[in-house]
């Protein structure tokens, strides 16, 4: 979190003489009065019992805020990486969570810095698949992808917005996500076999992360 703080201050100074007075009335007069969507990359931190289960989980979220006040509705999409791993020959494996979900969002201010926080309710679905470069059709298909576990998310997550023109601010910020108990393989979970097979272990915890994020948004009209 420290190092996020420093990071938002660091570029608030940096911006600061692109946030004139002449750019703080245009922001005032049209800056995404009609809500706001862009896309941010995100590194994941597992907690709890993911910690001994996932690993640093990179990726990227999509996110869109509609309304034309300070609370808006946020519909969030998000995939993650939480293991990847290249085995030789061609092969290699890939653990990946996507969620969807709804919920208000509270932005405070009309100016070159915005602070905003949000709650999001949804869906999302873990899956593993190992993929084969050299994949002739000879071998049954579950081989290569593990089927999909579904459960709920829930995210709280705070932030801030500053200007660098008219229509595009860039986005920091932090989330903390919950997915409820959910079955997965976990990093490190696929074993090759000498007859060229896989092994697979399965977990059943919750699965908590803290995500950190920076990206860009743009005004909506």
């Amino acid at each position: 979190m420290r190092r996020i703080i420093g990071l938002a201050l660091t570029l608030v100074t940096a911006t600061s003489p692109l946030l004139g007075q002449h750019g703080l009335r245009e922001v005032r007069r049209g800056g995404g009065g009609g809500g706001n969507a862009g896309f941010t990359l995100v590194i994941a931190q597992p907690l709890g019992e993911f910690r001994r289960n996932g690993a640093v989980a990179p990726g990227l979220t999509g996110f869109a805020v509609l309304g034309r006040s300070s609370v808006g509705l946020r519909i969030d999409g998000a995939y993650l990486v939480y293991d990847s791993d290249y085995r030789g020959y061609g092969i290699s494996t890939t653990s990946s969570i996507g969620s969807l979900a709804f919920g208000p969002q509270l932005t405070l201010g009309q100016g070159a810095i915005r602070p905003y926080g949000f709650a999001t309710l949804g869906g999302s679905v873990f899956w593993t698949s190992v993929s084969d470069a050299h994949y002739c059709g000879c071998y049954d298909s579950d081989v290569f992808y593990l089927n999909g576990q579904v459960t709920t998310v829930t995210q709280v997550g705070t932030g801030v917005l500053i200007n660098v023109s008219r229509r595009v601010s860039l986005d920091l910020g932090v989330r903390d996500v919950r997915h409820e108990r959910v079955r997965y393989v976990p990093a490190g979970g696929i074993t090759e076999n000498p007859d060229g097979s896989f092994s697979v272990e399965r977990v059943d915890t919750p699965v908590r992360m803290r995500a950190f994020q920076v990206g860009v948004s743009f005004g909506l009209r």
